[in-house]
């Protein structure tokens, strides 16, 4: 059925119906089958032209449109809908009178059939091409990550020095197929940072650190130093061996919270498709936020 009506619509509704019915009475009776309030039937009823005549067939129907008009856009839909549907589904158009020009219904109602199948055909067209499009999205994202997925392995074979530098890599490369904005590493004065994330409009710095030995307090504490010279400074510090036991026992709690931290196992689950990136963070922020805790669990359940 019709989504979107147009003026070509309206008219061949006016003119279908107001040629379809001989009698106003019976016209009346198909608007209230429609849905067409019986006072607002009455109130048509009583209207007069310019010449203080009754309303025509065809007046009442451009003043009852006068009247959806006013009314409330899923009202309007509704009562055009049911119209439409009186006219593509009237089987017989057979004249009442030598004057019914019963003909001018069929012709409106073979016009709509025909507006309502191109249409259709255009809603399916579209409808193929966001499937497509989704599934291309999909397919993209998954393919993708296999790649990474494969650099990922690879790097653990790598020097320690080397590791390092393909992690931050890795990271950037899936913020991009996860369609997170990401700003690779940079240098600011006395400062590096492994880049930075967008997410929800906050900004995140990134620390990255693959190395044979756990991440410790005054690895971590440093971090915390970089973020609490920067405005609304929000930090991301992901170790890959995780964290040492004195980390989290160092780390304020409540107040005064500026990081998340992750370790190999979150980043691998996103990388082998456990889970996404955005759902991880999501996690991470949940946790910290209405839990103070900023170290989150792997698994999202």
């Amino acid at each position: 059925m019709f989504d979107v009506f147009n003026e070509e619509i309206e008219v061949l509704i006016k003119d279908g119906l107001a040629n379809l019915y001989w009698y106003k009475s019976d016209l009346h009776k198909a608007w209230q089958r429609s849905g067409v309030t019986v006072p607002v039937i009455e109130r048509i009823k009583t209207l007069r032209d310019e010449a203080g005549k009754a309303l025509t067939k065809r007046g009442q129907m451009d003043a009852l449109y006068q009247h959806l008009r006013n009314d409330e856009y899923n009202r309007r839909l509704e009562v055009s809908r049911n119209f439409v549907r009186l006219l593509i589904e009237q089987e017989t158009f057979t004249p009442q009178d030598s004057g019914h020009q019963v003909q001018k219904a069929q012709l409106a109602a073979l016009r709509l059939k025909d507006l309502q199948a191109k249409q259709n055909k255009e809603q399916e067209a579209k409808q193929a091409a966001r499937s497509t499009s989704a599934k291309v999205a999909i397919d993209n994202y998954e393919s993708k990550l296999a790649r990474l997925q494969h650099r990922f392995l690879a790097a653990h074979s790598l020097a320690a020095q080397e590791k390092g530098y393909e992690l931050e890599k890795i990271f950037t490369e899936l913020m991009k197929v996860s369609d997170i904005p990401v700003v690779e590493p940079f240098r600011i004065t006395g400062e590096q940072f492994d880049g930075a994330i967008k997410y929800e409009g906050r900004f995140y710095l990134v620390e990255l650190k693959w190395t044979a030995a756990q991440t410790d307090p005054a690895q971590v504490a440093h971090f915390h130093y970089k973020l609490s010279g920067k405005m609304d400074g929000r930090g991301l510090f992901i170790s890959m061996s995780g964290f040492t036991s004195g980390v989290l026992a160092t780390l304020p709690t409540g107040k005064g919270l500026t990081m998340m931290l992750l370790d190999g196992v979150h980043l691998a689950n996103v990388l082998t498709g456990h889970y996404r990136f955005q759902q991880l963070l999501d996690h991470a922020i949940q946790n910290i936020t209405l839990k103070g805790n900023v170290y989150c669990s792997r698994d999202l359940q």
